[in-house]
């Protein structure tokens, strides 16, 4: 099955060096407000090193596969998404874990749900204790209104909107 990017965007969770946190929400991205999100996508340290957002290291592949989880809030207040396991969406993987040769995996989709995103977090079992910053990337795939869509795709170079 073909997989397909209408929208695409990077959002980085920060989390600060020494912190005693255990839940820590997603910011708030204003190209993401009233979007219908189609999929997630979790990078790590195996595949990703550094944030292009921020420069800071990611956290560690072992903690965020196993000790992180997510949570979705609707614009009701709904968490429709409630503690899913990260790996759930971590779809890249390399082979014999030589950070090389990288693969993807099932990609988990959803049916277009709107995400009030400064409500949305994700929760660690354990404590991140480092004394630098860290940060946590996941992709956003998503979708506008069907007209803005259909709009935009009329696009060309010769006529701009």
């Amino acid at each position: 099955m073909a997989k397909k990017i209408i929208r695409h965007e990077l959002v980085e969770i920060i989390i600060p060096a020494n912190s005693t946190l255990s839940r820590y929400n997603f910011p708030d991205i204003p190209n993401l407000r009233n979007s219908h999100i189609l999929g997630l996508q979790l990078w790590d340290s195996n595949t990703v090193t550094t944030s292009v957002i921020s420069q800071n290291p990611l956290v560690p592949t072992a903690l965020a596969q196993t000790k992180i989880f997510i949570t979705l809030v609707n614009y009701g207040g709904k968490e429709f998404l409630k503690q899913a396991p990260s790996v759930m969406f971590s779809t890249i993987q390399d082979d014999l874990g030589t950070s090389v040769n990288h693969h993807e995996l099932d990609f988990k989709s959803f049916v277009g749900q709107k995400v009030n995103w400064p409500k949305a977090y994700i929760e660690c079992t354990a404590t991140i204790s480092t004394t630098v910053d860290r940060s946590f990337l996941v992709s956003v795939y998503y979708t506008l209104d069907i007209a803005t869509e259909q709009q935009e795709n009329g696009f060309t170079f010769n006529k701009k909107g």
